[in-house]
C-alpha cells in the first residue's frame, strides 16, 4: 500500500475534475465505503486519460488500459457533497505511465492512489511516442 504523503498535498496536482458523493456510496455506518473511494480514483484516472488522448482507440489503433492501482484510504467521509479529484504523472516509462491521484472533500484528503496505465496497440504494449511524452510531461507531479 502506498502511503506516500506527497500525494496528499493538493498543491502538486496539475489536472482536476470532480465527482458527486452519492447516498449509495455509504456503508451501514454512514461512511463513504472503500468501493466508492476507488470509483472516485477511477473517475480521476479516466478523466485524465481522456484528456490526454489515451481513451478509446486512437487513429493508430493505440489505447491506454489500467494495469493496476495501489490505494490508501486516509479519512472518513460522508454523504452529501462533492469530491475534488487531482491527478498528475508520477513516472513515464517506455509504454506505460504511473499517475498519482487524490480525492479531497471539505479540504481533507480522503483517498490517494498510484495507478499504472499501459499503452497498447491491439494486445501488445506500444511505446509512448515523443508527442505524447511531451504532453504527459506537462502534467508531471512536482517532486516525483
Amino acid at each position: 500500500m502506498s502511503r506516500d504523503k506527497r500525494l496528499q498535498n493538493r498543491s502538486i496536482y496539475p489536472h482536476w475534475c470532480t465527482d458527486t458523493v452519492r447516498f449509495s456510496d455509504q456503508d451501514a455506518a454512514g461512511h463513504v465505503n472503500n468501493v466508492a473511494l476507488c470509483a472516485y480514483m477511477e473517475t480521476a484516472r479516466l478523466t485524465f486519460m481522456r484528456d490526454m488522448g489515451l481513451m478509446g482507440s486512437g487513429e493508430d489503433g493505440t489505447r491506454g488500459i489500467s494495469a493496476g492501482m495501489t490505494v490508501s484510504f486516509l479519512a472518513e467521509s460522508h454523504w452529501p457533497g462533492r469530491v475534488e479529484l487531482g491527478t498528475g504523472v508520477m513516472r513515464i516509462g517506455t509504454s506505460s505511465l504511473t499517475v498519482g491521484s487524490a480525492a479531497f472533500k471539505d479540504d481533507v484528503c480522503i483517498v490517494a492512489a498510484e495507478m499504472t496505465v499501459v499503452r497498447l496497440r491491439g494486445k501488445t504494449p506500444h511505446p509512448i511516442d515523443a508527442a505524447l511524452r511531451t504532453k504527459l510531461e506537462k502534467y508531471a507531479l512536482s517532486g516525483f
